[in-house]
């Protein structure tokens, strides 16, 4: 895919690349390169894959058409649960109670898998463990939850019904039938992910910005990727592109695209007692959500609407400057505004960004067919 053709996964003022003083940078792919796996896509995806192949002595080359952690990972918010957008006991009845636990226990062991990873990179990623407040949206959604609990609390996941004594009173008016759930965490995208690239780089990784796929072919029984100006030989490839359409990918396998809306409040706004180690969520779909930030930010989102593809996600535009992004910031404070109505919420950050979600509300994993690669 040709640079000027890679379309861009967020609009808006981002807040995480202002957190990193200096972003590192790596050189053009600008020769032949031979090695065991090719990952393409330097967002979160092709950071742990190449942290994690480089660890185990696996030679390895990571390949990014723009910058790293540009994309969709500047965008993230940097939530991390083990419960999904669809719940427990909900996907046990679409796939049974089985097989849907073993897929929420998985989730709580990538996540453990990540604090791993963040405590062995040389600075600090923003990882800090975490509880999240479950919130009923209405008073309809309080026996639905509390059915979410009773299944999470049956196979032994650590939760808790109610509000925990430490909460302001003003949000106990506003979100009384809350489960509690413990063992997640937040961490800041950005520097998590050049802290894996630069851990990767310092095990002979090859590294490469500014390098964008042209094409893909087998041939001799092995990958060779195309560049502008070189080419990588390999094993086999990982395709790290996330919501960016091209390169190959599976003609069965068609995500559900949409776009999401973030703001960050100034720095040293949280209101008077709230836990900075508490994130919030609620059942309604699309939901609200927020968590706070080590400089006293709170970070909320929601306001998800389709998106016909991702090159509908915009440019970049200052805090709240664009028509795209008012309304929907203007409504994210009238959230915060709703829980916490003492506080005089302004946005120093407003985003929003492409995601995509599957049919079936789980995560695709395998070996793509390559339908359109040539051979």
């Amino acid at each position: 895919m040709d640079k000027s053709t890679i379309p861009n996964l967020h609009t808006g003022s981002l807040y995480w690349p202002g957190t990193m003083k200096q972003i590192p940078t790596y050189p053009k792919l600008q020769e032949r390169v031979v090695t065991r796996v090719a990952i393409i896509g330097g967002g979160m995806t092709g950071a742990l894959s190449v942290a994690v192949l480089a660890r185990a002595g696996i030679p390895a080359v990571l390949i990014e058409a723009k910058r790293a952690a540009a994309a969709s990972t500047a965008a993230n918010t940097g939530l991390l649960q083990f419960s999904n957008d669809i719940m427990l006991h909900e996907l046990a009845q679409k796939i049974g109670e089985a097989d849907a636990v073993k897929f929420y226990k998985e989730c709580r062991i990538a996540l453990r898998g990540l604090a791993g990873l963040a405590c062995s990179l040389p600075y600090d990623t923003g990882f800090y463990g975490r509880s999240s407040l479950y919130c009923a949206s209405t008073s309809q959604d309080a026996p639905r939850l509390f059915k979410e609990y009773l299944m999470l609390r049956k196979h032994g996941f650590a939760v808790e019904w109610g509000l925990p004594p430490h909460i302001t009173d003003t949000f106990k008016t506003r979100k009384s039938s809350t489960l509690v759930t413990h063992g997640d965490a937040e961490i800041n995208p950005v520097k998590f992910a050049h802290g894996l690239i630069a851990q990767a780089h310092q095990f002979k990784a090859g590294v490469y910005e500014n390098t964008p796929v042209k094409e893909v072919e087998r041939r001799d029984g092995h990958f060779v990727i195309h560049t502008e100006s070189g080419e990588v030989i390999a094993n086999q490839i990982v395709r790290a592109v996330g919501y960016i359409p091209g390169i190959e990918n599976t003609s069965n396998v068609k995500p559900i695209m949409k776009r999401t809306y973030a703001l960050a409040t100034e720095a040293e706004s949280l209101p008077e007692g709230w836990p900075s180690d508490f994130m919030m969520w609620e059942t309604s779909r699309p939901y609200f959500y927020f968590r706070t930030t080590p400089d006293g930010r709170i970070i909320a989102g929601g306001m998800d609407n389709a998106l016909n593809d991702a090159s509908g996600a915009g440019s970049n535009n200052s805090a709240g400057g664009s028509t795209e992004m008012v309304t929907p910031t203007k409504k994210l404070l009238m959230e915060l505004g709703r829980l916490f109505p003492q506080q005089d919420w302004k946005a120093e950050h407003a985003w929003s960004g492409a995601f995509a979600e599957s049919e079936d509300e789980l995560p695709y994993l395998g070996e793509s067919p390559c339908d359109g690669m040539r051979r």
